[in-house]
């Protein structure tokens, strides 16, 4: 009889234990995407800076001034008007992967703290 309830315990011992392991995975997991989501962020937060300067630098200019898109190893010529639209059309798409970001971020801290309350009624209940 002891035996057997010994061995009970020693199952459930393995089942918490890894109930335990993949929730802190989960967890683990978690965090670093958050911080590769807050890193993203902010580099697309300096993106939008770099390119309102740019921006505001090339308004300045004369409506006839050559200007140059880099594609690659080319320079194409194109228009004021146009590398204008580009840009702005550029900071349009950054803003909108920040809004996803954000999105992202929420969900990931959501399922931060739900792995980090259910580890510690896992751990209130062992």
């Amino acid at each position: 009889n002891s035996e057997n309830w010994q061995g009970k315990m020693a199952g459930i011992d393995k089942e918490i234990k890894k109930a335990f392991d993949d929730l802190q995975e989960k967890m683990v997991d978690s965090r670093s995407r958050l911080q590769v989501a807050n890193m993203q962020e902010n580099q697309k937060k300096i993106e939008i800076r770099r390119t309102n300067l740019t921006l505001q630098e090339l308004e300045r200019m004369k409506d006839d001034t050559r200007m140059y898109q880099s594609i690659g190893r080319m320079f194409l010529l194109e228009s004021k008007e146009n590398t204008l639209k580009r840009l702005g059309k550029d900071i349009n798409a950054e803003e909108e992967a920040i809004e996803k970001l954000g999105k992202e971020k929420i969900y990931l801290e959501r399922t931060y703290k739900e792995s980090e309350a259910s580890l510690r009624e896992l751990l209130r209940n062992r």
